[in-house]
């Protein structure tokens, strides 16, 4: 096991905590589309829908059995004035890498507040949670980071915000040859594909972010070399929902 295991849902009460007293969410409005072929809510959609109720948000969790009626549904909420904020969720059922960046780009920037259109007023929640665990962690400029899903669409912006808050990081997909992360201080890991990073690839002591989603990019053998790791769940999720309301509270 890694020597520490960070523990992001107590960093999330924080966090939130700090968000509920200021009441910069009271009253604001976040629409929630999930096209997953179910009809019911995910994990991940609820636990967000909880939140925005916690922080005073009037939450809206729409479902649509395609990517065509997801579209509909957007454009929707698009128009509609009372709406301050939109978050697609991920997967997309039906969806092709082409299709899912052109759903994300449609949403308007100022109402994007999950980043992920390109021209997004927001910096995705996930990356100000990583942001936020950069300072926390004490990267600095002179640790080597590497970030695993780089030409993915959280990777590459990933990538960008590092450069501008002055962490350069070497980008690898899968597919690359990844036994060049032991070379690397720190791993930031945003594939999704379970377990991808084994314990011959990372070097003893090394410091893991992990992205993954739902059961972490980081095999148990890498995860056991860590000095300090961000476990899945229970790391950089829960940051990453009160941080989806930090940009809500700015919309």
């Amino acid at each position: 096991m890694a020597k520490v295991v960070y523990d992001g849902k107590k960093e999330a009460e924080r966090m939130a905590s700090f968000l509920e007293e200021s009441e910069r969410v009271l009253g604001k409005s976040l629409v929630i589309l999930q096209c997953d072929g179910r009809s019911e809510e995910s994990t991940y959609v609820r636990l967000k829908r909880e939140m925005g109720e916690r922080l005073g948000a009037m939450v809206s969790v729409q479902f649509s059995p395609s990517k065509d009626g997801l579209k509909e549904m957007l454009a929707e909420a698009n128009a509609d004035e009372t709406v301050d904020g939109i978050l697609v969720q991920l997967p997309v059922i039906g969806a092709s890498r082409e299709d899912l960046d052109q759903i994300l780009s449609s949403i308007y920037p100022s109402k994007d507040v999950d980043g992920l259109n390109p021209k997004s007023r927001f910096i995705p929640a996930a990356i100000r949670a990583v942001e936020r665990l950069i300072d926390i962690f004490k990267i600095s400029e002179d640790d080597k980071v590497a970030v695993i899903g780089a030409k993915g669409t959280l990777g590459s912006r990933l990538i960008k915000r590092l450069k501008d808050i002055n962490v350069l990081a070497e980008g690898f997909d899968r597919g690359d040859n990844l036994n060049k992360l032991k070379n690397f201080d720190v791993v930031i890991s945003a594939t999704g594909e379970s377990g991808l990073i084994k314990g011959e690839m990372v070097m003893e002591g090394f410091t893991g972010i992990d992205l993954g989603f739902p059961r972490g990019d980081f095999s148990t053998e890498a995860v056991a070399k860590g000095s300090l790791i961000t476990p899945v769940p229970g790391g950089v999720g829960p940051m990453t929902i009160v941080a989806l309301y930090e940009n809500l509270a700015d919309a």
